[in-house]
């Protein structure tokens, strides 16, 4: 028998263990390929966002090599220590360091050769599905086949120089160990796990600084967050099952005194593991959570604003060009319109962290006319109505009927007589409240803006258009969609040519853009968390398969005093449980707290719902690996059952 069958006799013999490495390192490089696919692609550069979508990919093409380069690195090294007895056997017959190193070496590379061919093949046969799917996920026109010489070629080089560095990596772990320690294996007695009262604190201190940081700076934040988790898993869950097992109430009562003791034993070993486990949840739940919450923020901004078309001008009497293209359009299209006109200007208000738009009692007519409200009456002197939202008022509670108002820029001091609750924004300025004024006090107002700052006065049009009724968010075949959308690119173009300076917005067409950036993020997310899923349950496989050993010889000595086989599966269920559950719940309650915390920052509504949703689907994953894993593992554990 030849040394290079020794090797490949050594890996088939080892299938099952290096099963979930090679399906692991597979789908890592079909994910990687499939991005190289969309990257390269010819007619990428010439679609408007293709640009900008290829450019994320390539970044996070960066972000998939270096976690392949981390996983890869960890898997060999837990297979490597579970070999340690072996290795230590073929010294002894022999084998010199040299030969252990090329055995080695021959092994990780022949699992890494199959690992490339699998997913390139895998990827080579999802290529099709995956252009339609990104194609029609990110708003463009579908993108057709090609052979991807360019992404082969990237993907075998970047995993070949991948392995190959892991490969040399390991030969030096592997050296560093004498004959004596590798006969030992893990079979070395273990340590009582012992934690410090005191470190337990500063974890506990690390994760309230992170809590209260993140609005002082996000950095900061993070980095004491992650190293609160740590300290979490080293020392306060080591500190938690010591005081537990104090309990004898609980702990000598049916299996609890084996999990008990067995858990206090595997979440110290297991800290690391599993604050790794902890942190990839972590951001990946966070990432589809403000993802989702990105989505819904934006389907409200769309319903919230009642106009279909905004478009202003500097001064009333400005060339109306633009307007009249406007008009042409829609006419083209046979949109039926109406259109009116408001005036108003900015100002700053005392109680408002936002500014407030101050418009005629004239112009509001027109508003009060086309979206049904209550008119604001007669107003003398003074007087003022606010017109706000229910989410304003929510926001902004301290205004309501008898409030003095006081403008800082123009100054004045107004006195609100009426409010008037809507349903949606009625200001033609978004993210400004509405004061009503009579026109007497308001071109008195208005004649105090200095020159200079005249662009403080809006001058806007406002088209209504009846079969865009906004109460439900289109579709991208929907006219409202479309033709959003050619508005907003001809307004666009015509800004970038230096032909207008004229601001425009368009509901259906803010509403599609933000759609299809959501979108183009949740393609990219989608892929990336799927790969850190699978990578961190492989985590928690290699861990378990590594002490499957020791585990075997624990439940042989308690099958022979007495345990039964339903009660070493039922201990041992827990403890996989507790290993890949704990990490979920521990990332869905950091993902709800940071993103309630930055909630207002990123301008979202609600993250609640998203959190729990995205909590709930990794949570199901989860359970599906758990399952798997779980499963094959006591069916091992029962061979071993006297």
């Amino acid at each position: 028998m030849s040394f290079r069958q020794f090797a490949f006799n050594n890996v088939k013999r080892n299938a099952r263990a290096y099963f979930a490495y090679f399906l692991s390192s597979s789908f890592m490089v079909m994910v990687f390929f499939t991005y190289a696919l969309f990257i390269f692609h010819p007619d990428i550069d010439q679609t408007r966002i293709g640009s900008s979508v290829q450019m994320v990919m390539q970044t996070m093409e960066y972000i998939i090599y270096t976690f392949a380069f981390l996983f890869v690195l960890y898997s060999i090294g837990t297979f490597l220590k579970a070999r340690n007895k072996e290795f230590g056997i073929l010294t002894i017959l022999g084998a010199t360091r040299g030969q252990l190193s090329k055995l080695v070496f021959v092994e990780n590379m022949l699992i890494g050769a199959l690992s490339i061919v699998t997913g390139m093949l895998a990827g080579l046969l999802l290529s099709k599905l995956f252009l339609a799917l990104s194609a029609r996920m990110i708003g463009i026109e579908q993108l057709g086949l090609y052979f991807p010489t360019k992404a082969l070629l990237l993907t075998v080089t970047a995993f070949i120089i991948l392995f190959l560095v892991i490969s040399a990596f390991t030969l030096i772990l592997i050296n560093r160990n004498r004959v004596l320690e590798l006969l030992k294996g893990s079979s070395k007695p273990k340590k009582e796990p012992k934690a410090s009262l005191l470190v337990s604190l500063f974890g506990i201190l690390l994760l309230a600084a992170g809590y209260y940081g993140i609005d002082k700076s996000l950095t900061l934040a993070a980095v004491t967050g992650i190293a609160g988790t740590y300290f979490f898993f080293t020392q306060i869950t080591v500190l938690a099952f010591r005081l537990l097992k104090k309990s004898r109430r609980l702990t000598w009562r049916g299996t609890n005194l084996i999990w008990i003791s067995e858990m206090a034993y595997k979440i110290k070993d297991n800290a690391r593991i599993l604050f790794m486990v902890t942190v990839v949840t972590s951001i990946c739940c966070m990432a589809v959570a403000f993802i989702m919450s990105v989505n819904l923020s934006n389907q409200s901004k769309y319903k919230e604003d009642p106009y279909s078309i905004r478009y202003f001008l500097n001064e009333p009497n400005q060339d109306q060009a633009d307007l009249i293209s406007i008009e042409h359009k829609l006419s083209e299209e046979g949109i039926k319109y109406r259109i009116f006109s408001t005036e108003s200007y900015l100002a700053n208000a005392s109680g408002r962290k936002t500014n407030v738009s101050i418009m005629p009692a004239e112009s509001y007519g027109h508003i009060a006319h086309e979206l049904g409200l209550a008119e604001a009456g007669t107003l003398q002197g003074n007087q003022a109505v606010l017109v706000q939202s229910d989410k304003e008022a929510k926001n902004n509670p301290d205004w309501d009927k008898g409030t003095h108002v006081t403008l800082h820029d123009p100054k004045a001091r107004l006195q609100i007589v009426k409010e008037i609750r809507t349903k949606q924004e009625v200001s033609p300025v978004s993210g400004t409240n509405l004061l009503i004024v009579n026109g007497t006090l308001y071109e008195q107002l208005r004649k105090q803006i200095p020159e200079e700052k005249s662009y403080w006065i809006d001058y806007a049009y406002i088209f209504m258009i009846p079969a865009w009724n906004g109460g439900i968010a289109p579709g991208r075949n929907d006219e409202e969609y479309k033709v959003g959308m050619e508005l907003e690119r001809w307004n666009e173009d015509r800004i970038e040519k230096g032909e207008s300076i004229l601001p425009m917005t368009t509901r259906g067409g803010m509403y599609a853009t933000h759609e299809q950036s959501v979108s183009m993020m949740s393609f990219i997310g989608i892929f990336i968390a799927s790969l850190l899923s699978v990578c961190s349950a492989s985590f928690l496989y290699f861990k378990l398969h590594s002490e499957l050993r020791q585990d075997q010889r624990i439940y042989t000595s308690m099958s022979k005093i007495g345990l039964r086989t339903s009660e070493m599966g039922k201990s041992a269920t827990i403890q996989i449980a507790a290993l890949f559950f704990i990490p979920i719940f521990v990332s869905a309650i950091q993902t709800l707290v940071v993103l309630n915390r930055v909630r207002e920052g990123f301008g979202l509504d609600d993250v609640n719902q998203p959190v729990f949703i995205a909590s709930a689907a990794f949570l199901i994953i989860q359970a599906v690996y758990f399952l798997l894993v779980c499963s094959r593992y006591i069916q091992k554990l029962k061979r071993v059952m006297v």
